[in-house]
């Protein structure tokens, strides 16, 4: 594993300069815009990364992770979609996001928003490699389905439990009441902009019983799947769940890594960050992924 990571560090130290990001819009059919940046390496271009971040509502462009992700893959073009209502130049404070994020974000509407925008580019040629950490997990899964992607990336993303129930998991018990009433409120109104644990009912309301095992479990892409031990947001049982139902099936398109000490955003306990080197064992992977069975 050094032997790697040394490996892919010097890479790094030879990353291609980048052309200025290119941001741009789509138009859902309301008129609402769908904002979006796409950046190109100068030179040959090896395909498409396509960037998922995880749940609230600061831009996808400002988010250290995704940047430290990005710069693990310098020859492909990166493209990063914004969630509903949100534009990449925005200050959002993520305890009180732009209203119209609260009254149009949900998963599905992610979805429709990636694929909008990925019809309206013009075509990147080689590679399309999907990346999601956390919510931005179940994005790509579910995008995974229907783009057959060369690749898929899944990190510290609670995979083989619905999203509900994942929720609940890290609650306290004595918090588990709570959680119940404000998911069955999300239930009975699912249209409504109402809050309830920093997300709008109608968020609740169409991505509690989504599980990203159900979407992976049905596709041929490759899959990498990425845990840290320590997480306490994305649980490591649920990663396992996953892993476990792969090989009881036989199916041999995911690879699982397991960093027993790393937390949700792979930093251990010392305050280290390991993201960077992990990102750049994950593109060495993209490039020659390796069967489990």
């Amino acid at each position: 594993m050094n032997r790697h990571i040394a490996l892919a560090a010097l890479a790094l130290l030879s990353t291609p300069a980048l052309a200025a990001s290119e941001t741009g819009q789509v138009a859902r059919s309301d008129g609402s815009l769908i904002h979006y940046t796409l950046d190109r390496p100068i030179g040959e271009v090896s395909g498409l990364l396509l960037l998922s971040q995880g749940s609230g509502c600061r831009p996808g462009t400002q988010s250290p992770g995704l940047a430290t992700v990005r710069a693990a893959f310098p020859t492909y073009a990166a493209l990063i979609v914004e969630k509903a209502g949100i534009a990449p130049e925005m200050t959002v404070d993520e305890l009180n996001c732009p209203a119209e994020f609260y009254d149009r974000y949900t998963v599905t509407q992610r979805i429709d928003d990636y694929q909008s925008v990925l019809s309206a580019l013009p075509a990147i040629p080689g590679r399309l490699i999907l990346f999601g950490g956390s919510e931005g997990g179940l994005a790509v899964a579910i995008l995974s389905t229907r783009l057959d992607p060369d690749a898929t990336i899944i990190f510290s993303s609670a995979t083989g439990t619905s999203f509900g129930e994942m929720v609940k998991s890290t609650v306290p018990s004595e918090g588990h009441a709570s959680i119940d009433a404000g998911f069955a409120a999300a239930r009975t109104n699912p249209d409504s902009s109402e809050l309830f644990a920093g997300h709008a009912y109608r968020f609740w309301a169409d991505i509690l019983d989504h599980r990203t095992l159900d979407y992976i479990g049905k596709a041929d892409t490759p899959f990498l799947l990425i845990q840290g031990g320590l997480d306490t947001s994305s649980p490591l049982a649920a990663a396992r769940i996953t892993a476990d139902a792969f090989a009881a099936e036989g199916r041999c398109n995911l690879t699982y890594w397991e960093f027993p000490a790393l937390d949700h955003g792979m930093v251990d306990p010392r305050g280290n960050a390991h993201l960077a080197d992990i990102a750049a064992l994950a593109a060495a992977w993209v490039e020659h992924p390796v069967r489990a069975c």
